[in-house]
Parts: C-alpha cells; structure tokens; sequence
C-alpha cells in the first residue's frame, strides 16, 4: 500500500470499526441496488458519495485494512450494477473514482456513454490537472484487490491549486469504461 499519510488532523478515538463497515455496507447496498434513470437526472448522470464519515475513512487511526476492504465494497458494487444492466442501459459507463489520500471523496459514478467518461477524465484546467499516472502503477495490484478481468484501471495524478487552497493527491479510476 502506497504510503499516505491519512490524517484528517482529529485526535478523537475511533470506537466502533466493525459496526461502522457493516453499516457502510448495507447503506452502500441500499443506495446502489438499482441503477437510475439518467434521462430522469438533471445532470445527465448519477455518482454516489461514500455512506460514511470522513472522520472515520481519512482518520490516521483507521486501519488499512478497513481502507482497503472499502475500496473492495465499491468495486464489488460497480460490478453488481454492471450485471443488472438493462438493454436500455448498455451503453451505460459504471465505475468507481477512489481519492487518495481523501479516500471520504470517492464515489460510484453512473455515465450515459463512453464520451462522458472521457470528458469527466480530461482536467486540464489552472485549477484543477489530472495528470496520468505511469502505466506500471496500479491500486488494485498496490492494495492487492479483486476486479474482474474485463475491468480497466486508471490512475491520475491529482492537482488542485486555487488562491488560498492547494491538494496533490491520486485519483483511481476502476470499472468497465470503454
């Protein structure tokens, strides 16, 4: 696992680790158990925050492995959505964005069409630059995770530099996105 440093600055005690990943679980399952209308959406497509606190996921005092098994829980809730895709949604791109070290930014992401895709990965702006990551790099053999074999994996290389605010942080991309 590549070396974050997770701190969201809290001292606070984390009590409760096994009641808070299986809460997160049924909430994910919940929020995920269909795949929505995009026509019906005002934004043309869906993504789905993290059910947690970002006390709890970017806390310095969460385990790993609880990180990981997070990580874990949303690809297997992309591949879910993907095998319950309806003729009407073929064309659907579903794919997880894993933010490291805000692991509390993650979402599942539902696009109408691969060119959505493509422009949601194209940050190239002042403010905000993705910027690909080498070829060799890969979150799911670093974290060692499981993916079906028909699932790509992108990585980026996170900038966010505005007036009083500057992030340097990875963003994973995993799915079926072409």
């Amino acid at each position: 696992m590549n070396n974050w440093r997770f701190d969201n600055g809290s001292k606070k005690k984390l009590r409760g680790l096994k009641r808070r990943y299986k809460t997160f679980l049924k909430e994910l399952e919940v929020s995920t158990r269909t795949i929505p209308d995009l026509n019906a959406s005002y934004r043309g497509y869906e993504h789905e925050h993290l059910p947690l606190s970002g006390d709890y996921i970017d806390s310095k005092k969460t385990p790993n492995s609880i990180r990981r098994a997070i990580v874990q829980a949303l690809i297997d809730r992309v591949n879910y959505l993907k095998n319950i895709k309806k003729e009407d949604h073929i064309d659907y791109r579903i794919f997880t964005a894993i933010t490291l070290p805000q692991m509390f930014l993650s979402t599942v992401v539902i696009m109408p069409d691969k060119s959505w895709v493509e422009e949601f990965c194209e940050r190239n702006s002042e403010e905000q630059r993705w910027i690909p990551l080498n070829n060799d790099r890969n979150l799911l053999k670093e974290w060692h995770l499981n993916a079906p074999s028909n699932f790509e994996v992108k990585g980026y290389k996170e900038i966010i530099s505005d007036e009083d605010y500057y992030h340097e942080g990875e963003v994973w991309i995993i799915g079926k996105l072409s």
